[in-house]
């Protein structure tokens, strides 16, 4: 049984691996310049194919004030941020799976299980983008989520306790490469276009 499980996550690894080779256009004219996701957001999108499908928003706009949605943004970080024991670094390295609430993990998980939590209350997936960034002091690759909030774009990370604007957090690192707001299983280089 356990020979099976391997060759079906090897199976789904090499899908995974196609879809991201294969299904990146060459040139798309209506964002800036299109990235290759992360493997391992490939391997969520099979594990969690709900999770990677374009939500539009449905929340209550008329109850729902801006500060109460910066409360629930803080809200989400923080449980998030102490419900998910840290991963030991050379573990994490290893582990190129992202998990939804799992009892320890890595940057990813954090990132993934805060989008999760958000989408299920209602937030449009196209507010919330995973960003890979590289942390400037130390040049390690890192993930966080992205949220745009009216006119701001906040970020959502387990290596801070407070949720955060955009152009603070660029001093602490660079990004990568993001989601599309046009389409969550589209990454591109650039995040203005969000």
């Amino acid at each position: 049984m356990s020979g099976n499980l391997l060759i079906i996550r090897h199976a789904a690894r090499m899908l995974a691996t196609m879809y991201c080779v294969c299904s990146q256009p060459a040139y798309s004219s209506y964002e800036f310049q299109a990235a290759t996701p992360p493997l391992s957001f490939s391997h969520f999108c099979i594990q969690y194919p709900e999770d990677c499908q374009h939500y539009d928003d449905r929340r209550i706009r008329d109850f729902r004030s801006s500060i109460q949605r910066w409360r629930e943004l803080a809200q989400i970080n923080s449980t998030v941020n102490f419900g998910i024991a840290p991963k030991d670094p050379s573990a994490s390295r290893r582990d190129a799976e992202w998990q939804i609430f799992p009892y320890e993990g890595n940057c990813g998980d954090y990132a993934v299980t805060k989008r999760h939590l958000l989408l299920r209350s209602g937030w449009p997936s196209s507010a919330l983008l995973l960003a890979e960034v590289v942390i400037r002091a130390t040049g390690e690759h890192h993930l966080v989520l992205l949220v745009r909030e009216g006119k701001a774009v906040l970020v959502l990370d387990n290596l801070s306790p407070v949720v955060t604007p955009l152009v603070d957090a660029l001093d602490r690192f660079s990004i990568v490469r993001a989601e599309s707001g046009m389409d969550p299983k589209r990454w591109t280089r650039q995040v203005a276009a969000f």
